[in-house]
């Protein structure tokens, strides 16, 4: 083998490893952050029950009613969002806000330890059948 191929050769298999080291490095970084999202408690779940403060039957995992003011509690819609983000079903009763459209089967994001943080749908339930 001559010098020259040798040397091509080498930055070949550099630069693939180069590749591969960058994209494993992506990649955890990616999974910390969403490790570090769900510590701090952002949640993605479908929408299964919603109603005031005492028409929801479901108790959660973590329940912003709890740490609702009295006027919350009178005026606010509350609704139950379960996820399955650690591979079973957790419940979690999260506020909305009165500007909120939300319908039962949406799939939202939204974090269920700061209570009264604005809830994101990701897919209404009309798009995806439910």
């Amino acid at each position: 083998m001559s010098h020259r191929t040798t040397v091509t050769a080498r930055a070949a298999v550099i630069g693939i490893l180069g590749v591969a080291i960058c994209a494993s490095l992506t990649g955890c970084a990616d999974f910390y952050r969403q490790h570090r999202e769900f510590q701090d408690g952002w949640r993605t779940g479908e929408i299964v029950e919603i109603g005031r403060a005492n028409e929801i039957q479901r108790g959660g995992r973590t329940d912003c009613r709890k740490a609702a003011s009295a006027e919350d509690l009178a005026v606010l819609h509350f609704a139950v969002l379960v996820d399955r983000s650690t591979g079973q079903r957790h419940a979690h009763t999260v506020m909305l806000d009165l500007a909120a459209s939300i319908e039962l089967g949406d799939i939202v994001s939204t974090n269920v330890v700061r209570c009264g943080t604005p809830i994101r749908v990701l897919l209404p339930a009309r798009a995806s059948g439910g």
